[in-house]
């Protein structure tokens, strides 16, 4: 029967330590009354306010007059590219903790810690999951400087 080595124990202490401090943060959070993941999720999107056949309404909820502006809401709305964020953050935390686990498996076995420059073009790769997300920013700040810009 084989006995478990320093490095298998000292892999399994640390991948047991990661799990128990996302359980702690994943707790912690759903006990928060002001905090919901929905929420995080969501943006804060400007609706024009239509009656049940699509029309712009007043804020009285009539039909709008020539060259009255229609009525605004601002509602939270899914997005997407937050989505996408969020789950590439998990994905990327995921990929660095294997790695890290099997570096620290390799070098507390008394081998050396293999060269991971090669590796570091896998995880730059990984930022791609975040394009979505820095697009629609950048897009945001676009729209904020035409919006000053107008005479």
């Amino acid at each position: 029967m084989n006995s478990i080595s320093f490095a298998e124990m000292l892999v399994v202490l640390v991948a047991v330590a990661v799990v128990i401090s996302m359980l702690l943060c994943y707790r912690s959070l759903r006990e928060a009354r002001d905090w919901s993941l929905t929420d995080a999720l969501s943006e804060e999107v400007a609706l024009t306010k239509t009656d049940t056949a699509g029309n712009a309404i007043d804020a009285a909820g009539n039909a709008l007059a020539a060259g009255q502006v229609p009525l605004t809401v601002t509602m939270m709305k899914a997005s997407s590219s937050r989505f996408i964020a969020l789950v590439g953050t998990v994905a990327i935390l995921m990929l660095y903790v294997g790695f890290g686990l099997a570096c620290l498996h390799r070098f507390a076995s008394g081998n050396e810690i293999p060269d991971m420059t090669k590796g570091a073009n896998f995880f730059y790769s990984g930022l791609v999951l975040f394009a979505p997300y820095l697009i629609n920013k950048f897009s945001s700040v676009f729209s904020n400087i035409r919006g000053v810009c107008r005479p």
